[in-house]
């Protein structure tokens, strides 16, 4: 008497090892997707923080801003690449956002050489306003004592001009 395996049962075992690698392999896809979003999340993270940390060592060196709704041009002792006073701005266009740094803090505030434009990052949004005598003020040049910025969908003040 021969033994072996019918076609129903090799039929069988073939449906049920298809099924485990087809929710073996989901999983695997799975991981990776939310791998790479994680990885995606914390990169922009990252570069919010380190963009907010600049920011705020550039403001407490200021001596004088023009803030532009979505530029801010500075007068500054701390520069990223110069030392000394420096002329340094960030203007966000088209998604991303650029640094301008300039050694010598002569001519206009708001002048930059675009290509000279350093790309920081692409953020989802980037506002800058003053607060001065408690009103918000999307245009502004001096020093004033709050200023704003919306950064994607977080906001954050630092303090400027300390009384």
């Amino acid at each position: 008497m021969k033994r072996g395996f019918t076609l129903l049962e090799v039929l069988l075992v073939l449906v049920l090892m298809s099924i485990f690698l087809g929710m073996l392999t989901y999983s695997f896809y799975s991981t990776l997707k939310n791998s790479y979003a994680i990885v995606e999340l914390s990169e922009l993270t990252k570069e919010e923080a380190k963009l907010l940390w600049n920011l705020q060592r550039k403001l407490s060196g200021a001596l004088e801003l023009y803030v532009k709704k979505d530029s801010l041009f500075m007068l500054t002792s701390a520069g990223d690449y110069y030392q000394g006073v420096v002329k340094c701005a960030y203007i966000f266009k088209d998604g991303w956002l650029y640094y301008y740094e300039f050694p010598y803090p002569y001519g206009e505030l708001t002048f930059y050489e675009e290509d000279r434009l350093i790309r920081v990052g692409r953020f989802e949004g980037f506002q800058i306003r003053a607060y001065v005598m408690g009103n918000h003020l999307e245009e502004y040049r001096g020093v004033p004592e709050v200023l704003e910025f919306k950064i994607g969908g977080k906001t954050l003040k630092f303090g400027v001009k300390s009384e």
